[in-house]
């Protein structure tokens, strides 16, 4: 109760609502007069004879001078409209006027009640002090007006009856502060009920204003969607049971509609065909059944049948409920997909071209520092065709390593500017591991302002072929010069070495034909030894260039048979023994215990042959050629080993060319064909052959063979 009537006081004593209250006094002023003028009338009628005229005429004068100040107090104040900044003091004026006013009536009834003399004169005066008091319910806007009206009443009529003394004025005095205090109350629950009405009106004020604005944007806001819906660039149209209810404008133009044709339209009627119109309603109806937009490029038809391509982008109102409502924009894409199209048969008539021609296309990205491989390139490495973009790092491994760095130096040279064209050869590693050649053109297409690079594009060509026809050129030529060096060799050494033999068979035959009488038989014999050795030695030379011929020509013939290698050594060494037993001793010395292998013994003669006519041949006379058969490794190995003059290192290198021969042979005869028919032989056999030559200290030949059994070839 005590909370509730301090929050009552503060409310009276609060300067909240000021403006409106003190407005609402003066108002009040103004209109109640006539009231209260009907009131105090009735009221004197009433009292006529109960009271003093002189009292009631005192009232009506005070009435009447108390109306007119309020009334003339409300006119000025709204001829001058004060300002909310000034209320306070206009209410100053007021309360001053209200205390002048109660004053006045209170020297009246001082006057009037100096002398009272019955209960009756008291009761009169207090109750037309009571009707008087009806001049304050109009006070209730302010406080301090009504205090500054009710004090100058109150206080010397209550002063007066104490001061007369006696019970009946004492209680009536006390009868007064009653009705004063409860007057009190009643103004205090008055002006709470206008403090509470005047924050509702505000709180309605505020709610009217805010309904007011939020009415203008809403308004604006439905205008302005109206005005994006009339003029958007894509078609929109609100659709329910696959019927058009409204759309806008650019709606119907991309259908070929007019704009009041086609609201209460199918959808399916646009499409090209039934079946189109339910594979895109089913896909479109699953997506927006789960709460997600439906996105496609649709062909469509307008009215008039035409064919044209939109994107479509939709969305349900209730995802629940699909058909109940759908919200779709569509654009028309007819030129970009004629376009796509064109662009598509454009790119495949290129790739056709590419792909004919053995060309692909690159692009170096500088942003993006990535390189554009196009499908033909894939084709080209034996890989499925396709478009793939790689980072320097990730083509590194696809070029061969000897050609890793000239790439990236011309490749940087291009970029920096210090060479107008990026022009290179290398090898590209296929899916097969194997390597093909490319010849990569291009050039620098886009710099920055600095001058930096930011697009390089070029071509790879596929050049395998022609690096292959070079190499067999180069390899004819090779081949060619060879074939001319062993030409001239052939003919310088076949010069010599068929010269010598023949002036040695031409001298002895015409010693025989003149001279034959005169001759012995030991010297006849002599001749026809030596006949018979230049007719072996010219067949020896021709048989050693028919070899190297089949073999050069592939046609020399691995044949082998079962052959006992220790018996053909021996064999081969008792043939050479008598022409060379007077100047050279050959010692054979074998540490092999296989039976027959696998070989051929013609190739072998040749081998063993050559190998120990050249030990003998460059040997000095007494000396020793050793020939040593051993097993080694699962191997047969043969050497022959000399003390002649050696091999000097810089002819080493070329031992096995045809026609070649060491520098240090002097007059010896030979024809460099030796070693290259024994190398032949031992490559047949699937063998290896090795040499350890030193000037002037001799030479070891060491020749490997396998033991296993070796396929026949050719």
């Amino acid at each position: 109760m005590l909370t509730k009537l301090r929050s009552r006081l503060a409310a009276m004593s609060s300067v909240e609502y000021l403006p409106e209250r003190v407005s609402m006094l003066y108002r009040l002023s103004g209109t109640d007069v006539p009231i209260i003028l009907v009131a105090a009338s009735i009221t004197a009628f009433a009292l006529w004879g109960y009271v003093g005229v002189n009292l009631i005429v005192i009232w009506f004068v005070w009435l009447g001078v108390a109306s007119m100040v309020r009334y003339a107090m409300a006119r000025i104040y709204r001829r001058r409209q004060p300002a909310a900044e000034d209320v306070a003091q206009w209410e100053n004026y007021f309360c001053l006027a209200s205390a002048l006013v109660g004053a006045g009536w209170g020297l009246a009834l001082m006057l009037i009640g100096h002398t009272p003399t019955s209960l009756q004169e008291l009761t009169v005066t207090f109750l037309i002090s009571s009707v008087a008091m009806g001049l304050p319910p109009s006070l209730a806007p302010s406080p301090k007006a009504f205090t500054s009206f009710i004090l100058p009443i109150l206080a010397p009529m209550v002063a007066m009856l104490l001061t007369f003394g006696g019970g009946l004025n004492t209680s009536t005095a006390l009868l007064m502060l009653v009705f004063a205090t409860v007057l009190l109350g009643l103004y205090m629950s008055n002006h709470y009920a206008l403090i509470e009405t005047l924050a509702y009106g505000h709180e309605n004020t505020l709610l009217l204003q805010k309904l007011r604005v939020a009415e203008k944007s809403l308004t604006a806001a439905l205008a302005e969607q109206q005005l994006i819906f009339d003029t958007a660039a894509v078609g929109i149209a609100f659709i329910r049971q696959r019927t058009v209810l409204k759309c806008n404008r650019r709606f119907a133009e991309i259908l070929g509609y007019p704009s009041e044709e086609i609201t209460g339209q199918p959808a399916q009627v646009w499409f090209q065909s039934d079946e189109d119109f339910m594979q895109a309603g089913s896909r479109a109806y699953a997506r927006l059944a789960q709460g997600e937009n439906y996105s496609a490029e649709l062909p469509l038809r307008k009215k008039d049948g035409t064919p044209i391509w939109v994107f479509t982008d939709s969305r349900a109102i209730d995802a629940a409920e699909p058909q109940a409502g759908i919200i779709i924009g569509i654009g028309d894409i007819t030129e970009r997909k004629l376009a796509e199209a064109a662009l598509q048969q454009t790119k495949e008539r290129l790739d056709l071209a590419m792909q004919s021609s053995a060309i692909s296309i690159w692009e170096w990205d500088a942003g993006r520092g990535t390189i554009y491989l196009d499908a033909a390139l894939a084709q080209m490495t034996g890989d499925e065709p396709r478009e793939r973009y790689l980072t320097l790092e990730e083509m590194a491994p696809l070029v061969h390593p000897d050609d890793v760095e000239a790439v990236r130096q011309a490749q940087t040279d291009c970029i920096k500017g210090l060479r107008p064209l990026y022009r290179i050869e290398y090898r590209l590693k296929t899916t097969s591991g194997d390597w093909v050649w490319v010849l990569s053109r291009g050039r620098v297409v886009e710099r920055a302002g600095d001058g930096g690079a930011l697009r390089m594009t070029g071509t790879n060509v596929d050049i395998t072929q022609r690096k292959r026809a070079e190499v067999e050129l180069l390899s004819a030529l090779q081949r060619e010069k060879e074939l001319s060096e062993m030409k001239s060799k052939f003919v310088s050494i076949a010069s010599h070495e068929l010269r010598t033999p023949l002036a040695t068979i031409l001298s002895s035959a015409e010693l025989l034909e003149h001279y034959s009488d005169g001759l012995s038989a030991e010297d006849k014999l002599k001749m026809l030894h030596g006949i018979q050795g230049a007719v072996k030695r010219m067949n020896a030379m021709i048989e050693d260039v028919l070899v190297i011929g089949k073999a050069e020509a592939g046609a020399l013939q691995f044949e082998p048979k079962p052959v006992d290698l220790r018996e053909l050594c021996r064999k081969v060494v008792e043939e050479l023994r008598p022409g060379v037993a007077k100047q050279h001793v050959i010692q054979f010395e074998q540490q092999f215990e296989r039976g027959n292998l696998n070989l051929d013994e013609k190739l072998l003669r040749h081998i063993l042959t050559n190998l120990l006519s050249n030990a003998v041949k460059y040997s000095p006379a007494g000396s020793t050629v050793s020939l040593q058969l051993t097993e080694r490794d699962g191997k047969a190995l043969i050497e022959v080993g000399d003390q002649g003059i050696g091999i000097p290192v810089a002819d080493q290198a070329r031992l096995f060319e045809s026609f070649h021969r060491a520098s240090n042979v002097g007059n010896r005869q030979g024809t460099g064909l030796g070693l290259v028919i024994v190398k032949k032989a031992v490559e047949l056999h699937g063998g290896t052959i090795s040499i350890d030559s030193k000037v002037d200290a001799g030479t070891r030949i060491s020749v490997r063979l396998p033991l296993a059994p070796v396929a026949k070839a050719t």
